[in-house]
């Protein structure tokens, strides 16, 4: 029999090989090889990095980022969610829920692509299944397709109206503000009519960085091209003469809220990667003191 060695804890999406025991009863032998995996964001708190980077998901096609249009527009936010699922090689793309609320459905569409060129948008209502037809061409037999997004913004009622059933449990929302309670609790994996897999994930209460600064500069395309021209190769763009980014904002080529908000995030990004270091520094102390301790025992007895 060949040795699988030290094999990962499966995770929803994976593909496994099983061994029957029974009808409808099998054993975990081995987890087949990821083509992709998303991490759990962690939470940014006001005294530290709370949690860690954890893989959730497994083998994703898409990572569609599911927001209420109408209580929870938030261009910030969906570049938060577009440098996660960058940095883990998931490729993005947004539904807009709730569109029947609003009167002017398609300005909306424009302002995401005026930040988000590449990103696909779509509009959808969960409840008439208009917009539903648009997303076809992501919902094949055989691709998987991950909701991301806070909770309230419609992930359950979609996955309804895309199961032509009542698969999904969904909640009242508070009328002020849209948001409600948690309906998904755990991550949930659906095979829709068509075949396409569907994973639901828990409503977010944050969207924190577990991502390189890296992967942050190059989820910013706009701004990571423009970095390609600095005079400097490490430019910071907050100050340095000869600045390619700092010029296109200055001469209005570049949204000052998206270059704010791209600090922020190479921000939170730097900071996750000092926590991670920390604990490899430390992880690896630990591993020499146990060594010496074993060591020193072994001489003892």
């Amino acid at each position: 029999m060949q040795d699988l060695g030290l094999q990962p804890s499966p995770v929803v999406g994976d593909w496994c090989a099983v061994q029957a025991y029974a009808s409808d009863r099998g054993l975990i032998e081995a987890v087949l090889p990821r083509q992709s995996v998303f991490h759990k964001p962690v939470v940014h708190e006001a005294y530290g990095i709370e949690g860690e980077s954890f893989v959730v998901v497994a083998n994703v096609d898409y990572g569609a980022i599911v927001m209420d249009a109408v209580h929870d527009f938030n261009l910030r936010r969906i570049e938060r969610f577009v440098s996660l699922l960058y940095a883990d090689g998931i490729q993005p793309l947004l539904i807009l829920t709730k569109i029947d609320l609003l009167s002017e459905p398609e300005d909306y569409r424009l302002r995401v692509l005026a930040r988000f060129a590449d990103l696909p948008v779509f509009l959808v209502d969960s409840i008439s299944a208009h917009g539903i037809e648009a997303l076809s061409s992501y919902l094949q037999r055989g691709t998987t397709l991950m909701l991301l997004g806070l909770s309230g913004a419609g992930k359950s009622t979609l996955l309804n109206c895309l199961s032509n059933s009542m698969v999904a449990k969904t909640g009242e929302v508070r009328a002020q503000d849209g948001r409600g309670r948690h309906t998904t609790t755990s991550r949930q994996l659906y095979v829709l009519p068509n075949g396409t897999i569907l994973i639901d994930t828990p409503g977010l209460r944050a969207v924190g960085m577990n991502s390189s600064s890296g992967d942050v500069s190059e989820s910013f395309s706009d701004i990571h091209a423009l970095a390609l021209q600095c005079k400097f190769s490490d430019c910071t763009h907050t100050g340095e003469p000869g600045c390619a980014v700092q010029q296109a904002l200055l001469a209005g080529e570049l949204e000052q809220d998206r270059f704010l908000n791209f600090l922020e995030l190479r921000g939170e990004a730097s900071s996750f990667e000092e926590v991670l270091a920390r604990r490899k520094q430390k992880d690896k102390a630990l591993g020499k003191l146990l060594y010496h301790y074993r060591r020193g025992m072994k001489e003892y007895d």
